[in-house]
């Protein structure tokens, strides 16, 4: 039997461990609060790690979900588009071919593309067969192609 001031292992909140703590508190003759040695963190008393939550029946995302969470992609990657366009452009060959572009051409990865507007780019990806990601000085933009 356990009295107040005994240790006593219990799962502790802020270390999410299984770690020793002193008996703070009983209640009709069960452990109620407890001091995490560790931390020093006071907490009602949790003999093991709580079980996760369950999440709803998972579902397919939606489309303006996809479209949000490919945006916040998006903005992470322009924060390095900077540097990287400045690599690709230095580590390019003076030989390789630079194709101006046209929304009917079809593209590959690695061509390197010269826009109107947004001036030199480099293919990273073709996404589907009609749109490529292109990363520029600025930034990563979703480009269309092979558009008939």
């Amino acid at each position: 039997m356990s009295v107040i001031g005994d240790n006593i292992d219990a799962y502790c909140l802020k270390c999410k461990l299984v770690l020793a703590h002193v008996i703070l508190l009983k209640v009709g003759g069960a452990v109620n609060k407890v001091k995490c040695n560790t931390c020093g963190a006071q907490h009602k008393y949790r003999a093991k790690m709580p079980a996760a939550k369950k999440s709803a029946v998972s579902r397919p995302p939606t489309l303006k979900e996809t479209i949000a969470k490919r945006a916040a992609a998006a903005k992470v990657e322009a924060n390095n588009a900077p540097m990287q366009w400045d690599i690709r452009n230095r580590s390019m060959d003076r030989l390789t071919s630079v194709k101006d572009y046209s929304i009917h051409s079809q593209y590959r990865a690695r061509d390197v593309v010269n826009h109107h507007v947004f001036g030199l780019g480099f293919v990273e990806r073709i996404v589907s067969d009609k749109s490529m990601d292109v990363l520029f000085s600025d930034a990563v933009k979703l480009m269309a192609m092979n558009i008939s």
